[in-house]
């Protein structure tokens, strides 16, 4: 089964970059890697999976909803099942390890019970229970992105995508960084992964997409 489905795509900005041509399929519980230099187009290909950009031409699928015929109500109900993981984070600087992962919980209307024992869950499975009570602050890089990653698979989304998930962490860290995204895709969560450590990516067998130009190529 195809969860995220790229059917000719391009889209373009004023100052020529874009995509040129974008067609791919990513299947549940696949691991895929989306590689290629600074400005390759790799956020744009995130940002048009969250529907946060529409293309220019062509369609993008993701589960149920394509962009073409997509209302702008539904498109929260679509990030439901996406987690997303960021180089820089992102966590709330005013809230606690515990909050940080709750609070998406809590925007939909789960009831306390059911947040307080899956929040403690998803922190015990990425190794991070012991911090909760502590503030992003006085965490490491690494805690913070698996406080991040708590937050993105609290939801038990479809697809995690994850942006230059390990380009703040030392190669240590990185490292432990990715084994715990392969430990949530073997979970059956797939992971679609933008980077431009080529060396993190041979290092593991899992399918590339590469960008260059705007093109898309396996």
């Amino acid at each position: 089964m195809k969860i995220i489905r790229f059917n000719n795509v391009r889209q373009s900005y004023p100052n020529g970059e874009g995509i040129q041509l974008a067609d791919f399929s990513v299947g549940r519980g696949e691991f895929v890697f989306l590689v290629g230099p600074s400005g390759a187009g790799k956020s744009t290909i995130l940002k048009l999976i969250i529907m946060a950009e529409r293309p220019r031409s062509g369609t993008v699928e993701v589960g149920e909803y394509i962009s073409s015929s997509i209302r702008p109500g539904q498109v929260p109900l679509l990030r439901r099942q996406i987690g997303m993981v960021f180089q820089d984070f992102r966590l709330l600087q005013d809230r606690n390890v515990y909050e940080n992962v709750a609070f998406s919980l809590r925007v939909i209307g789960k009831s306390g019970a059911y947040i307080k024992k899956r929040v403690l869950r998803v922190l015990a499975d990425v190794g991070i229970s012991h911090k909760r009570y502590q503030m992003p602050q006085n965490l490491s890089g690494g805690e913070q992105q698996r406080v991040a990653i708590a937050r993105a698979i609290v939801n038990e989304p479809l697809v995690v995508l994850a942006d230059e998930p390990t380009g703040n962490l030392d190669p240590e860290t990185a490292k432990d960084i990715m084994e715990l995204l392969v430990k949530i895709n073997i979970g059956g969560t797939a992971v679609l992964m933008a980077t431009h450590n080529y060396h993190l990516v041979e290092q593991t067998g899992f399918r590339v997409l590469k960008i260059d130009a705007g093109v898309i190529r396996e």
